[in-house]
């Protein structure tokens, strides 16, 4: 058995698919078709009848699998016929005979789209095409992805930077957009639109609610605004604009799951914004609202922990340790602004961000500014080998020098990277999990601002 890289899409791809799809009951159908044949050299007999083409479906993990569809080859080697399925996505498929299955492959099936199916055994791997609307535009996006990725390892290496780098990405963002215009309604046309949208958070923000707007009324795609279209509106229009888009999302929206998660993300614009009475508050409506639904419980207890204990103004918890003989603590912080980050220095998205730090520390720590790194990483071997070829221009905490069980729960650490933002008097500017730290210097102003402003 194989796994042919062109045809059988990444575990992350099928997530969203399954997320940004109708789950209704309504049956659909696609028809396949397709010609599976033998090399002369393995049979020189020309029958190539009996080749097994299955498409299954299972619910979960440890569900048994139901077959959807399942035919056999006639002598020439082809076949033909209508699957039923339920929701549009990605199913497998095994290609098998004489009870041996051969490949295992991923089949988009769609409403009324039309699925052909031709390779020649016992080379499948570089002999097996699908054809159709969904999968031709399933492999424009990947080629598009797999060149944006280069782009992009080029720009970690410092081969790329400044106006060079801007035009890059938003030549990349306009390139996904196209793949979205050109392919509507098709799984690689909204994965297209959230990557163009993606790319241009932070690079061209106008550009970027253009593109959102263009989609919130698509109701796979409603949840784009909600992520990244808050942010902007709340920082150019003020926080009431900001809930007033939020609440012109849920109206557009059909689905539970996407006005759930708008939902969260107005709770967490609130405890972003220092909002904590009215964060509370939507906190126990939503948690009322969707109290039979397992999936939020782990974010409410989360929202809930960092509402009561780590909100905006609460002190941060202590922590403690030494760098060079030196203690780095809290209260040795006191007088300065401070970022604390908490990751392992072998996360990919901590080291994505780590030139950024190393900027931000540089503009702003004339302004008294530092950053603290707490490894969660084992190994002080990982931690040297970390900074070996980085500079180190500020504490970072050896490995283990902390519980990690006792930290991840006082810290509320659910993601990492986590980063907190300190104010001089040691109280919690704001939280940031993951790319929200791309809001890290609107923070970093305000406490400057604050700093300007004549004591009362």
């Amino acid at each position: 058995m194989f796994t042919n890289a062109k045809w059988l899409l990444v575990a992350i791809l099928i997530g969203v698919v399954g997320w940004g799809c109708s789950s209704g009951t309504d049956q659909k159908q696609t028809y396949i078709s397709g010609n599976l044949t033998v090399a002369d050299s393995v049979d020189a007999t020309r029958d190539f009848s009996n080749i097994g083409f299955t498409i299954i479906s299972r619910d979960s993990a440890n569900a048994d699998a139901d077959t959807l569809f399942h035919t056999l080859t006639d002598t020439s080697g082809r076949f033909s016929g209508k699957v039923t399925f339920e929701r549009k996505r990605q199913y497998p498929a095994i290609i098998s005979r004489n009870k041996q299955n051969l490949a295992r492959v991923g089949v988009i099936l769609a409403d009324g789209d039309s699925v052909q199916i031709t390779g020649e055994l016992p080379d499948l791997n570089k002999t097996l095409s699908i054809s159709s609307r969904e999968h031709d535009a399933m492999t424009q996006y990947q080629r598009i992805g797999k060149s944006f990725q280069r782009v992009m390892r080029f720009a970690r290496a410092g081969r790329l930077s400044g106006d060079t780098l801007r035009q890059e990405l938003n030549k990349w963002s306009n390139l996904y957009w196209e793949v979205h215009q050109n392919n509507p309604g098709t799984i690689a046309s909204q994965l297209s639109a959230r990557e163009s949208i993606r790319i241009l958070q932070g690079l061209d923000n106008q550009k970027m609610m253009q593109r959102i707007r263009a989609v919130q009324e698509n109701d796979s795609l409603s949840d784009l605004g909600a992520t990244y279209g808050k942010n902007y509106i709340a920082k150019n229009q003020g926080l009431e604009s900001a809930l007033a888009y939020l609440d012109t999302l849920s109206s557009i929206t059909e689905s539970k799951d996407k006005g759930m998660r708008i939902g969260m993300e107005r709770i967490k614009l609130l405890y972003d914004s220092a909002r904590v009475e009215k964060a509370k508050e939507k906190l126990a409506t939503f948690t009322n609202e969707y109290q039979k639904d397992q999936m939020p419980q782990q974010w409410v207890e989360s929202m809930r922990y960092d509402l009561n204990y780590l909100s905006p103004g609460d002190s941060i918890p202590n922590f403690s340790f030494k760098d060079n003989g030196k203690t780095i603590s809290r209260d040795s912080l006191l007088g300065n602004p401070y970022i604390i980050e908490i990751t392992r220095l072998s996360n990919r998205l901590y080291q994505e961000q780590f030139d950024r730090t190393v900027v931000i520390h540089s503009i702003y720590k004339n302004y008294g500014l530092q950053v603290v790194t707490i490894p969660l990483d084992d190994s002080q071997v990982t931690v040297d080998a970390f900074f070996e070829e980085r500079l180190k221009p500020w504490p970072v905490a050896s490995a283990g020098a902390f519980d990690e069980e006792q930290l991840r729960k006082e810290f509320n650490i659910q993601f990492i990277p986590t980063r907190f933002l300190i104010d001089r008097e040691g109280n919690i500017v704001r939280k940031y999990v993951g790319n929200e730290y791309d809001d890290v210097i609107q923070g970093i102003q305000t406490i400057i601002q604050k700093d300007k402003e004549p004591a009362s």
